[in-house]
């Protein structure tokens, strides 16, 4: 009975940290989506289709991974996305430059790599894979956080 608990655990745990995955990077991509619009700048442009394809990529690895174990993926809120929106659309307001905006990029892509490495503490019982998904995931992020300001 003890081993039943100790596996529930454990699927919790991967798929806990397989969702959190898959907002992570819808966070990213749905940013990336609605700050494209804003910059002409096009070196800026071809960073967020890079950075967008990258996470789309980590994306549909975390919906196979939720698929194989019987799980559905739970994407990002409504709410959440609203939220976000209008966070662009107010720091955006006045200061649509590339600087302003890689700047945005660069705290988006640090508060990625925080809830990386919090879902990874919250969840040691997720499967291997998961926590190489997790590691993949933190180490792009930590990687386009250095690339945005590149842009400063």
């Amino acid at each position: 009975m003890a081993n039943d608990s100790a596996q529930n655990q454990k699927m919790t745990d991967n798929e806990a940290m397989l969702q959190e995955i898959v907002q992570n990077t819808e966070m990213g991509k749905n940013t990336l989506d609605e700050m494209m619009g804003l910059t002409h700048d096009q070196k800026l442009k071809d960073e967020m289709l890079r950075q967008r394809k990258e996470y789309r990529r980590i994306n549909q690895q975390a919906h196979n991974a939720l698929d194989a174990i019987g799980a559905e993926a739970k994407g990002q809120s409504a709410a959440a996305r609203m939220s976000v929106s209008m966070g662009i659309r107010t720091r955006t307001m006045l200061d649509k430059s590339t600087r302003n905006l890689a700047t945005m990029l660069a705290e988006g892509s640090g508060q990625g790599v925080l809830e990386c490495r919090k879902a990874e503490s919250d969840f040691p019982e997720a499967s291997p894979g998961a926590h190489r998904l997790m590691q993949e995931l933190c180490s792009f992020e930590a990687s386009a956080e250095q690339a945005w300001r590149e842009f400063v």
